[in-house]
């Protein structure tokens, strides 16, 4: 049972976020958290978000201007990894 509501809040807010562009690991993470301890919780989270991006990237990338992408989208892929070593 709690497979199935786990998989049914992280579909509902996968499909909010996409209109949102923002909240799902706000979200996802308390709900993973209480059902696994908080650092599978974080990686749960992170797998979900890193799958619901690869899915907004398929289904609208090819609408997105080149030129935003290179002046937000590369740094935002270097700095978040730099914010992540920061958290370690």
């Amino acid at each position: 049972m709690e497979i199935l509501l786990i998989s049914v809040v992280a579909f509902l807010v996968a499909i909010l976020t996409f209109f949102s562009g923002f909240g799902l690991g706000t979200v996802l993470l308390p709900v993973f958290a209480i059902f696994f301890p908080l650092p599978i919780a974080i990686s749960l989270t992170a797998i979900v978000h890193f799958l619901n991006n690869l899915l907004k990237v398929t289904l609208v990338g090819s609408h997105a201007r080149r030129e935003v992408v290179f002046k937000f989208g590369i740094p935002a892929l270097f700095f978040s990894f730099a914010g992540a070593l920061l958290m370690m």
